[in-house]
């Protein structure tokens, strides 16, 4: 999948550990999700239905957010925002 920022950039998912692409998981939906992992059902199964993919523009930090309808909502940030707001960190080993 690849798509285009208004400002330009093309965004690409075409492989793993993006440092601009996260998923959101709506407080609504979080404890059901556990509670069907906690019942048996795989994590990745429980997630896959209740979670939504989010990217970063690398040249202008805009967040887009998959609206489970297929489309992509864009939010432009307030003032001087860096990239990097979805970027994560490896649990120690």
């Amino acid at each position: 999948m690849k798509f285009s920022c208004s400002c330009g950039e093309v965004i690409r998912d075409n492989t793993d550990y993006q440092d601009n692409k996260a998923y959101l998981l709506p407080d609504e939906t979080y404890e059901s999700a556990l509670e069907q992992i906690e019942s048996g059902e795989s994590p990745w199964n429980a997630l896959r239905i209740v979670e939504r993919v989010m990217y970063q523009c690398h040249a202008c930090a805009r967040l887009f957010i998959d609206d489970h309808q297929g489309q992509l909502v864009c939010f432009a940030p307030e003032g001087d925002v860096a990239f990097g707001i979805l970027k994560g960190t490896a649990p120690d080993a």
